[in-house]
């Protein structure tokens, strides 16, 4: 709640006036939003969160409160099969842009069992206040920098792609795209729209990502375009909270193509 009074409803009252000196044309620089207007600042949102402590704990329990343990994406994902005779010493989940840690904690609460490493990734601010884990690593890193873990079984992003514009979306996935080996798999959990119908709660955090951070929610056959622009394929989507249209992507190195070519 206090996230939504002190952060969200300053963009919306801002958004009219924005949209009508804009030219009611999407944004696509981050640091040229209705936030920038709201707040004004010249930083991009995220850099404005670091230096806002307030406002970044306000945000980070809202991350910690935004959907229950039993509606994620480790209930409809078969884990355990993907990541069988995977070994010890190799990162098994990588959580890029995890903020504090609570999807590791839920991975690690699931399947406390399963070999390999399993790593939280985020700014130092994020990372410095991280929950105390057991078996989780965390290394302060930035999405946009080069990967450093490379061949991990599981590259896991969640609510990250959709506050990123376009081209900062294509930077996030070259970065993990150059790090994966062939059995490593990109999870992507996002809102997944449909074609038509959007409910109301879908719209209206579609139009946060336009104030906020000039980017959008996607359908997916605009998921399925972003990934083949970065030479990567979407293999399947699990939905597994309908009503939200919350689910996690199975994205992969494309496989190769058979021939049938005469020899």
């Amino acid at each position: 709640m206090a996230m939504r009074f002190t952060t969200a409803a300053p963009q919306y009252q801002v958004l009219p006036d924005y949209l009508k000196e804009t030219g009611y044309k999407n944004p696509v620089d981050e640091t040229k939003t209705a936030f920038q207007v709201a707040f004004n600042t010249s930083l991009n949102s995220y850099a404005w969160f670091a230096s806002h402590p307030v406002q970044l704990d306000h945000f980070n329990t809202y991350m910690a409160l935004r959907r229950k343990p039993d509606t994620t994406w480790l209930s409809v994902y078969s884990v355990e099969k993907e990541a069988a005779n995977w070994p010890a010493d190799k990162a098994l989940y990588v959580n890029i842009g995890g903020s504090i840690g609570h999807q590791c904690a839920q991975f690690k609460e699931k399947y406390p069992h399963l070999q390999g490493r399993v790593i939280l990734q985020d700014l130092p601010h994020s990372v410095a206040n991280a929950l105390p884990t057991p078996g989780v690593e965390n290394i302060a890193h930035d999405m946009f920098e080069p990967q450093p873990i490379v061949g991990a079984k599981f590259y896991y992003l969640r609510a990250v792609l959709h506050n990123q514009s376009p081209p900062n979306v294509r930077r996030v996935l070259d970065n993990i795209k150059a790090v994966m080996a062939p059995e490593s798999i990109l999870l992507i959990d996002e809102l997944v729209l449909p074609e038509s119908g959007v409910s109301y709660i879908a719209s209206s955090i579609d139009m946060t990502m336009l104030s906020a951070f000039a980017s959008t929610e996607r359908t997916e056959a605009q998921w399925r375009k972003t990934f083949e622009e970065a030479g990567l394929e979407l293999t399947r989507t699990y939905t597994y909270y309908p009503t939200g249209y919350e689910s996690v992507m199975d994205v992969r190195l494309p496989r190769a193509k058979s021939t049938n070519a005469e020899i």
